[in-house]
């Protein structure tokens, strides 16, 4: 049987310890990495450490949320700068823009109660893909099927769910947040998941994925995937997909070829080391044998 998919959630940090854990799976796995960028001394050790996962089983994917404008500008530039490199050593990347996760607040929201909103949003894409790769249902996506699909194209990803009894707004609504990309429906691909409690009927089903692909025309249907939700009643729960998405903020010309070979030499300098010391391990053993067995031969 083969072991469960495992999902590791990491926010802003990376220690060897969770390195060592991803690096020793065999199986394919997948890890979240969430960000906010704007400091400066958060950077370089935490994609160095990224890098190293580029060699294993484990396909990674980058949560990013650039800091309030009020902030300032320096701050915004330098989460511009880190939002690029997080791209580059991970496999996907979704954005988030946390002034448009302000504007989702009610007047008077406390700090805490912010945050914790805040946190929410991050981490629905996280329950969306998990359910997407956990869930077996008539059309199943699976963890391979989310494999090709964040590394058939280039660009960020948008991942969206909403629910409810029936769908009269119009679709473009229920999905648009002032915290995500607008520019969804102008990605490549389009990945969908349905989830349908017992009593949706077949022409529910037929009209959504109709109105689906109304919103979605220019993009090509990578797959539908569909799922019961043994409850009663009719309600459908829908998680849009999409790749490609063009990045919140044009790339500065000098930072485009980012300097990702110091991370690969780091890399492959800790590959020498470790193999050397193992090395070095296996011929101590090694000549300890020999002893005993010269020792037991006299």
């Amino acid at each position: 049987m083969d072991e469960p998919i495992i999902i590791y959630d990491l926010k802003q940090e990376l220690h060897n310890q969770d390195i060592h854990y991803l690096l020793k799976r065999e199986n394919v796995n997948i890890c979240f990495f969430r960000f906010v960028g704007g400091n400066p001394s958060e950077t370089d050790e935490v994609f160095k450490q990224l890098y190293r996962l580029k060699d294993s089983r484990t396909i990674v994917f980058g949560i990013f949320r650039f800091p309030f404008r009020f902030e300032g500008k320096q701050r915004m530039e330098i989460a511009i700068d880190q939002y690029f490199k997080l791209k580059k050593v991970c496999d996907s990347i979704i954005y988030f823009y946390s002034d448009g996760m302000m504007e989702t607040l009610e007047e008077g929201t406390s700090i805490r109660d912010a945050n914790i909103l805040f946190e929410e949003f991050e981490k629905a894409p996280i329950r969306a893909i998990e359910e997407m790769v956990k869930n077996t249902g008539d059309i199943n996506i699976d963890i391979r099927d989310i494999q090709s699909f964040i590394r058939n194209k280039d660009g960020a990803l948008f991942v969206r769910t909403f629910e409810g009894n029936s769908f009269d707004e119009p679709l473009k609504h229920l999905i648009s947040t002032p915290y995500l990309s607008q520019n969804f429906a102008e990605g490549n691909q389009l990945m969908v998941n349905i989830g349908y409690t017992n009593d949706v009927d077949m022409d529910a089903f037929r009209q959504i994925n109709l109105r689906i692909n109304d919103l979605f025309h220019k993009m090509e249907i990578f797959k539908i995937g569909s799922y019961l939700m043994d409850k009663p009643g009719r309600r459908l729960k829908i998680t849009v997909m999409a790749n490609g998405i063009v990045d919140p903020f044009e790339q500065k010309e000098d930072t485009k070829n980012l300097p990702l070979y110091r991370y690969w030499f780091a890399n492959k300098w800790r590959k020498v080391t470790q193999k050397e010391k193992q090395n070095d391990w296996f011929s101590v053993m090694n000549k300890t044998a020999e002893t005993i067995k010269k020792d037991r031969l006299q």
